[in-house]
């Protein structure tokens, strides 16, 4: 048996128990935080993600984007509430309220690689989530973790705006 996530994650209790709502099974997940430092979770239980591209909320970040760097971006942009990122894929995941996918304008985004995971539609989407004491690299580390912020999720309405607003900026930029 392993050790509760208080034994593990010590303040970061309270938000290792909330991630592990999305857990199928929980002791499978404590394993794979413990053996590999990333969860396969289920969107769509406790949180929705939007997963997006680097490019897309910085226009020169890539995969070797710098964690202060991309933390300094997001409250650049006042996006608050839970966020980590996967610098091998070089992508950005926003944590934001389940169901959210129902109302996500994906095609509008998709076209950008942004997309919007949760229960609703005909797939279960998995997504590997990084232990809650991971704030730097190597792989997936947390931007901002559960319990870094007032907020249980990041505002999915003001994320779509500031993607939209970015969007915009790039396609005047790249016009030029």
């Amino acid at each position: 048996m392993r050790p509760a996530p208080t034994t593990l994650y010590g303040p970061h209790e309270p938000a290792a128990r909330w991630l592990l709502r999305a857990a199928p099974d929980t002791e499978t997940a404590l394993a794979e935080w413990d053996d590999h430092g990333v969860a396969v979770l289920v969107a769509g239980r406790a949180w929705d993600a939007v997963r997006v591209p680097y490019g897309t909320i910085g226009y020169d970040f890539d995969g070797l984007a710098r964690p202060e760097d991309l933390r300094g971006l997001l409250d650049k942009l006042s996006l608050a509430g839970p966020a980590f990122c996967d610098p091998y894929r070089a992508y950005a995941y926003f944590l934001v309220p389940p169901g959210t996918d129902r109302e996500w304008p994906h095609g509008e985004l998709a076209r950008a690689g942004v997309e919007c995971f949760g229960a609703h539609s005909e797939y279960v989407h998995h997504v590997g989530v990084p232990r809650v004491d991971r704030i730097d690299r190597p792989g997936p580390f947390w931007l901002v973790t559960p319990d870094r912020t007032a907020k249980e999720h990041v505002d999915a309405t003001a994320l779509a705006d500031v993607l939209r607003k970015r969007l915009r900026r790039a396609s005047q930029d790249g016009a030029r």
